[in-house]
């Protein structure tokens, strides 16, 4: 009988009482994601919509997303993520996902209603700060204002667009961005 009682406070109560704390644990954990999801939705849309709105100001900040079909230049790799389109018909803010250097590149690309790229924003990003951000730096991405036809996707190739020295990589994945939105823009045309 001595054994039963030892064998159950040394192996059994501890077991008990860890899945105890954890089930409290879990459940305290759910209660709180439950309260702060909701919250934390709302922030993330409220920051989205001002990002579109700096992009498109022409918007007046008012938005709805497209159902249309996302584009993808090369799949897994450089794809939309979604599209919303301004209210008052003056263009729209695509979301692109794209590889980059340290991993993948989040841009937000304004464009007109006239097809042309308004501003270029970066909201996230893997890339070697002070190396590969140099390629989000509002002189690279201000070359962009106006862009409209894709002369080509490599970077390198196009001779509109100047690729930064040191950060090849990073700036071709933000040029390919760009692109993917254009081309989003162009297949709702």
């Amino acid at each position: 009988m001595k054994n039963n009682d030892n064998a159950y406070h040394n192996f059994v109560k501890p077991v008990l009482v860890l899945v105890i704390i954890c089930f409290v644990v879990t459940f305290a954990l759910a209660f709180v994601y439950g309260i702060t999801k909701p919250i934390i939705d709302e922030n993330t849309m409220k920051a989205a919509n001002e990002a579109r709105t700096e992009l498109l100001a022409d918007a007046e900040g008012k938005f709805t997303e497209s159902d249309a079909e996302l584009v993808a230049l090369e799949p897994k790799k450089v794809f939309a993520t979604d599209c919303y389109v301004a209210d008052n018909g003056s263009g729209m803010v695509v979301t692109v996902q794209s590889n980059s250097y340290g991993g993948l590149l989040t841009a937000m690309v304004g464009i007109d209603k006239d097809g042309a790229v308004t501003a270029v924003k970066i909201t996230a990003h893997a890339d070697t700060p002070g190396v590969g951000t140099k390629a989000q730096t509002p002189e690279h991405l201000g070359q962009y204002k106006g862009y409209s036809e894709i002369g080509s996707t490599d970077i390198k190739a196009d001779s509109t667009i100047n690729h930064v020295s040191g950060a090849s990589i990073s700036s071709g994945a933000v040029h390919k961005a760009v692109c993917c939105a254009l081309e989003q823009y162009k297949s709702m045309q």
